[in-house]
């Protein structure tokens, strides 16, 4: 199972994740994106950001 890259938790993942789907980490709470299904790995997903009409 890949760990959080914020506070090391394992976070669990199902067989059909796909890349670039956001997972939620249990403990921290932080959104995460994972980056590569064989094998799992996660990094922190990126905040959204305001478009301020431009």
């Amino acid at each position: 199972m890949p760990e959080c890259p914020v506070c090391g938790a394992e976070v669990t993942v199902t067989d059909d994740v796909v890349e670039g789907e956001l997972l939620v980490c249990d403990d921290c709470g932080t959104e995460l994106e994972v980056i590569s299904v064989d094998p799992p790995k996660l990094k922190e997903a990126p905040q959204a950001e305001e478009d301020w009409g431009e």
